[in-house]
């Protein structure tokens, strides 16, 4: 009978001890979990982005009044340097009564911190440009002149320039 108690004894022990050592694993699990935070992947940082240009574009025609929007095209690369994709949306103003005028374009960039997205820059030219990318950490455009014989549609004098950012500026 002793042998019986014990062996009893022994298996609702090592039950416990077992039920102890999975309950410790799943705290383990949880707090690696936790600890753990969701980043942003480049899509939704898109979808973000667009959201809090949209919010402000009221802000920016009523400085522009007589304009609307014509693009608003994002575009994704890492230029803050941190390893994760931000956006960069490029947009431009056109005459609101019609015509192909560019009145106005620039860029809105927005670091992604993989928990949100803030707006670090803006980058409003009193020139032409073309976006051209986002590579090795920096973003790059095309500034475009007019030589004396270019039509109205096609500048043909480009220059490739890199931005600067500095103090919620891009230059």
């Amino acid at each position: 009978m002793k042998k019986i108690l014990t062996i009893s004894y022994c298996l609702l022990l090592c039950g416990c001890m077992g039920k102890s050592a999975k309950k410790e694993t799943a705290n383990s699990l949880r707090k690696d979990t936790d600890s753990v935070q969701k980043i942003i992947s480049a899509e939704e940082a898109v979808q973000l982005a667009m959201k809090k240009f949209d919010a402000y574009l009221p802000t920016i025609l009523s400085e522009n009044p007589d304009t609307g929007i014509d693009l608003q095209i994002p575009n994704v690369g890492d230029f803050t340097g941190d390893g994760v994709e931000d956006v960069a949306i490029y947009f431009n103003l056109v005459p609101k009564d019609g015509g192909n005028a560019i009145i106005s374009q620039g860029l809105s960039l927005y670091q992604n911190t993989g928990e949100n997205l803030k707006i670090i820059a803006g980058y409003e030219p009193d020139y032409l440009f073309a976006f051209d990318t986002i590579r090795d950490g920096k973003i790059h455009v095309v500034k475009l002149e007019y030589a004396e014989t270019d039509g109205h549609c096609c500048p043909s004098i480009k220059t490739p320039h890199i931005l600067t950012i500095k103090a919620n500026v891009a230059y």
